[in-house]
């Protein structure tokens, strides 16, 4: 195992204590408190989006019980048959675009046994469940830095990878947000896996093996996020593994069987994704995955090195480049590291792996737990060759780029990081204000149980239906049905055609980023295609770039008829409103300038 080299002289002052605390033994637990010190503020977090839905299937639901899976399938959330989806369109859990034949099928097992608990002991107390993610947040920094000090032995880039993986800001919506609390138990198993692989093949400890293939099936079997063990096992074959090629393959066949059995059994039990944007199977939608792997990868990785990836849905094919451009200089940097150091490629190849799976999906730091499990040990070589060993004068000019990359890397993972925790695991996601304008939170009187609620502009037009949720959760009364008639983010216009009909027309069009979740573009809706639901249908007038543009609603009552609740955002706030005249234009504002 390689150590890094100090220099005779090397030790003096605040940097000695600093070392002699990152080399303790007892830092890991230090890590821990670093981590949780930082994110306790999620305490307070309360329910969000799943959550309540979560909360629905887990505690019953007395108006919408017969709409809900049982408590061991609370991560089936659209099934794929038409009848069930028409269902929660009627109601207006999902709005009028909904493919009727969306799948949202997601096998995790594990983290649904962690809440049936969470409603079995504290039903009513969502803080005493944000403190049992964070208990698993603990566990999992405890893990990632005896890990480190597996890998890296007891020197002091052990110590400061834990501290790294321990105040990465990347890990605030899986510690604030309950219903992500699947990620951090995927990784705990996977890194777990990992340190009894690495006793397996370094100390010939047969009976590791076995723990390693249980704790490898209980990952997958926590979130689909949990294969990215797998880029970690290849790449300790590749670099740290010291017996011949031929043997090094054949450590990974159990693994493999595992991997293949636990696909086996989850497509036969149902579960998986289809029909629904955002999410490509590799498997049954490798086209689509391919194509949105050249997108999606580098931008995932400059979220790993710079942060906010989920910037990229603000400045498009701009974020792209950028993106590219600073992964290319950063391979160039780390190249002569890379070339001189095993366990730099080790790290290396398991955070570049790591990002494939989780490319499955759409941009967010929140994917990259995985692939911050090897930057993190890659940053600290890289460091390590930066200001400590001898050996730099052999690469003066790369010296001379290599420590402004090194100082960077020190101001956004050691200074803004754990500010950026502090911040977004109190408001996971994004500031108080926006995260109360997802869908109406606004106390109706009785009448409402008789009314359709018609919102005419919400911010993210597909989360506009929890309000049930939420209101069955607080006791309120609640609306027969939601219509979310457009997302208003980019700005609607809105005519009136007749006394029960009018047309919407969206600056952008219909079914654009995040409204796109509930139907991808290979099923797209054409001209004449009609949505019949429950008392409204939706008939797509026109349609640009292979989406809905203009689309007549009409009612079953005229639009003034007291079944009809009309309500639109403006100003931060859920206000009523007043159809206009037959023959009037409304226009609304663009959300995202506000």
């Amino acid at each position: 195992m390689e150590t890094p080299l100090q220099p005779p002289d090397a030790r003096h002052g605040w940097l000695d204590a600093i070392r002699d605390v990152l080399v303790s033994r007892w830092f890991p637990l230090v890590a821990v408190g670093i981590a949780l010190l930082l994110t306790f503020r999620s305490v307070s977090n309360g329910l969000f989006a799943d959550d309540y839905f979560h909360r629905a299937v887990l505690n019953g639901s007395k108006r919408y019980g017969e709409l809900l899976p049982p408590p061991q399938g609370m991560f089936r959330f659209v099934t794929g048959d038409a009848a069930h989806t028409q269902a929660w369109m009627d109601i207006g859990w999902v709005p009028w675009w909904t493919d009727p034949l969306i799948k949202a099928e997601f096998f995790q097992f594990v983290p649904t046994q962690t809440h049936i608990f969470d409603y079995c002991l504290w039903p009513d107390r969502p803080e005493l469940m944000h403190v049992h993610s964070l208990v698993w947040l603990g566990l999992l920094v405890f893990l990632a830095a005896k890990f480190y000090r597996q890998i890296l032995g007891p020197c002091w880039m052990a110590g400061a990878a834990a501290l790294l993986f321990a105040i990465e800001d990347a890990h605030a919506l899986p510690a604030g947000w309950i219903c992500n609390r699947n990620s951090m138990i995927a990784a705990c198993f996977g890194i777990s896996c990992l340190m009894a692989h690495d006793l397996w093949r370094r100390e010939g400890k047969a009976w590791a093996l076995w723990l390693a293939l249980i704790l490898w099936g209980t990952s997958l079997c926590s979130k689909e996020e949990g294969i990215a063990t797998c880029a970690y096992l290849f790449a300790y074959a590749m670099w740290l593994d010291k017996t011949p090629l031929k043997h090094r393959i054949l450590t990974l066949v159990p693994y493999g069987v595992v991997l293949i059995v636990w696909r086996v059994v989850r497509d036969a039990m149902g579960f998986g994704v289809a029909h629904i944007g955002y999410y490509a199977d590799p498997f049954t939608d490798a086209g689509r995955f391919f194509t949105d792997f050249l997108i999606r990868y580098p931008i995932l990785l400059f979220g790993q090195w710079a942060g906010l990836s989920e910037l990229a849905v603000l400045f498009g094919s701009t974020f792209w480049w950028i993106a590219i451009s600073y992964i290319s200089f950063l391979g160039l940097v780390f190249w002569p590291v890379l070339k001189q150091d095993r366990l730099a490629r080790f790290f290396a190849t398991g955070m570049l792996l790591a990002v494939v799976p989780v490319c499955a999906t759409f941009p967010m730091d929140r994917l990259l737990m995985f692939t911050g499990l090897g930057a993190f040990g890659l940053m600290v070589r890289f460091w390590n060759e930066v200001f400590v060993e001898e050996r730099r004068q052999k690469f003066s000019r790369w010296h001379k780029v290599a420590v402004p990359v090194a100082v960077l890397f020190v101001a956004i993972h050691i200074i803004a990081a754990p500010i950026l925790l502090m911040l977004r695991v109190a408001a996971p996601w994004g500031p108080r204000v926006m995260a109360e304008a997802t869908f109406p939170r606004t106390h109706f009187d009785e009448t409402i149980q008789q009314q359709d609620l018609i919102v005419i502009n919400p911010p993210i037009a597909w989360l506009a239906g929890y309000c049930q949720l939420y209101f069955d959760h607080e006791e309120f009364p609640a609306p027969r049905a939601v219509r979310a008639l457009s997302s208003g983010i980019d700005g609607v216009s809105l005519r009136r055609t007749s006394d029960r009909t009018i047309e919407v027309s969206p600056r952008k069009g219909y079914i654009t980023f995040p409204d796109s979740i509930l139907r991808n573009e290979q099923f797209p809706l054409k001209v004449g295609d009609q949505v019949r639901l429950a008392r409204m249908t939706a008939t797509v007038l026109s349609v640009e770039d292979n989406r809905p543009k203009t689309v007549e609603f009409r009612f079953q009552t005229p639009l003034e008829d007291e079944s009809l609740r009309w309500i639109q955002f403006r100003n931060g706030h859920y206000v009523p409103w007043t159809p206009p005249p037959v023959g009037q234009d409304v226009t609304f504002p663009e959300l995202l300038k506000r």
